[in-house]
C-alpha cells in the first residue's frame, strides 16, 4: 500500500492512467471464481438440514454488524473514512480465511462454507440496501447500478465456479490445485491493493493536511470494536442457542469476518466514487482485514481452550469401580 501510493504520487500521470484504463471489477471476478470453484459442497448440504447456526452466521454478518458501525460511525466524527467503514460492514464474510480459523480451532468449518456461498449470493440486494439506508440519505447512490455490478461481479464468478465444480473432472483437478488456485486468488487482491493505492496516492498527499494520526488510531480501535462485536455475538448466540462449541467456533469466525476483494472494489468503484464518497475510504476495509487475521490468528487458541474447559465440566466423570478397571486393563 505505501509503495503504490508513493508511486503515484511520484509518477506523473500514472494515477490518472491507472484509473482510466484499469478495471479491478475483472480482478475480482477472477479472485472469487478461483476462491469458489475450490469450496467443497458435499459437506454444506448435510449442514444446511441444521441451518440454525448458518442463519445466526448470516445474521451477525449482514444484520448486526451493519447496525453497530452505522452507529460507531454517527458517534464519531471519521471523515473521509466513514464511507469505507460502512462499505466494509456490508460486504458478506470472507470467502477463505474464516472456514481455515474454523478449522484450526477445531470448529464446524462447512458453517463458513455455507454463510459464505449464501451472504455473497445474495449480496446484490444487502449490500445496496445497507448502502442505500446508511450512504443514501447523503449522497446519491444509483442502487440500480450497484445491483448490477454485484451481479456480476460477485454472484456471477461464485455461481459459474459451483456449476463448473460440480462437473466431477473439474471439481477433481480444483482440488488438487488448490494451493496454486488460492495462492492466485491472494495475488489477485494484493494487484488490486497496489492498483488502489497507486490511484489514491496523490489524494492522499493533497488531503494529508486533514487527516490525524488520531482519525486513523480511532479507525484502527473501531475496525477492532466491530470485529470483536463480531466474535462475541456468534459465540454467545450460539451458546445461547445450546449450540454447541463447533458449531459456535464457526458462527463467530464467519459472521465476523468480512471479505476483502468486494470490499476494496466497491470503494474504488466508479459508481461509488462518483457519488462524492472519498478515494481513503479504501483505508478502513484494509485495516479491518489486517486486524481480523491478527486477532483471529489469538482466538483459535483461546476458543480451542474454552471448548476444552467445557468439554472438561460437561463430560461425566468415572466411577471408581470404572477408574479400577481401567487401570487394572492398562496394567494388563
Amino acid at each position: 500500500m505505501p509503495v503504490g501510493g508513493l508511486l503515484g504520487q511520484s509518477v506523473p500521470g500514472l494515477s490518472e492512467s491507472v484509473g482510466q484504463y484499469v478495471n479491478t471489477g475483472y480482478l475480482v471476478f477472477f479472485i472469487l471464481f478461483g476462491m469458489s470453484i475450490t469450496l467443497p459442497t458435499g459437506k454444506l448440504w448435510e449442514t444446511a438440514s441444521q441451518p440454525t447456526s448458518i442463519i445466526l452466521a448470516i445474521l451477525v454478518s449482514i444484520v448486526i454488524l451493519p447496525l453497530i458501525t452505522w452507529g460507531v460511525v454517527l458517534l464519531f466524527s471519521l471523515k473521509p473514512f466513514s464511507a469505507g467503514l460502512l462499505i466494509m460492514s456490508a460486504v458478506p464474510t470472507t470467502l477463505a480465511s474464516a472456514a481455515v480459523w474454523t478449522r484450526k480451532a477445531g470448529g464446524n468449518d462447512a458453517i463458513p462454507l455455507m454463510a459464505t456461498l449464501l451472504g455473497n449470493a445474495f449480496c446484490f440486494l444487502t449490500i445496496p440496501f445497507w448502502l442505500g439506508l446508511t450512504l443514501g440519505q447523503t449522497l446519491p447512490i444509483d442502487i440500480w447500478s450497484l445491483m448490477s455490478r454485484l451481479l456480476i461481479v460477485a454472484v456471477l464468478p461464485m455461481g459459474l465456479a459451483q456449476i463448473l465444480r460440480a462437473i466431477p473432472v473439474v471439481g477433481k483437478n480444483a482440488d488438487a490445485h488448490k494451493v496454486s488456485i488460492s495462492m492466485l486468488s491472494q495475488i489477485g487482491i494484493l494487484i488490486i491493493i497496489m492498483i488502489s493505492a497507486i490511484r489514491t496516492g496523490p489524494i492522499f498527499q493533497e488531503q494529508s493536511g486533514n487527516i490525524s494520526l488520531q482519525q486513523i488510531s480511532l479507525v484502527i480501535v473501531l475496525c477492532g470494536f466491530i470485529h470483536g462485536v463480531g466474535l462475541w455475538s456468534g459465540w454467545g448466540l450460539t451458546r445461547l442457542l445450546r449450540g454447541n462449541c463447533e458449531d459456535a467456533i464457526g458462527v463467530a469466525f464467519s459472521g465476523s469476518q468480512k471479505t476483502l476483494a468486494i470490499a476494496i472494489d466497491l470503494t474504488t468503484s466508479p459508481i461509488l466514487l462518483a457519488t462524492g464518497i472519498s478515494p481513503l475510504a479504501i483505508i478502513p476495509p484494509l485495516i479491518f482485514h489486517a486486524l481480523q487475521l491478527i486477532i483471529d490468528t489469538v482466538m483459535i487458541a483461546k476458543f480451542r481452550q474454552t471448548c476444552s474447559d467445557i468439554d472438561a465440566k460437561t463430560s461425566p466423570q468415572p466411577t471408581h469401580s470404572n477408574a479400577a478397571e481401567s487401570i487394572s486393563t492398562d496394567l494388563k
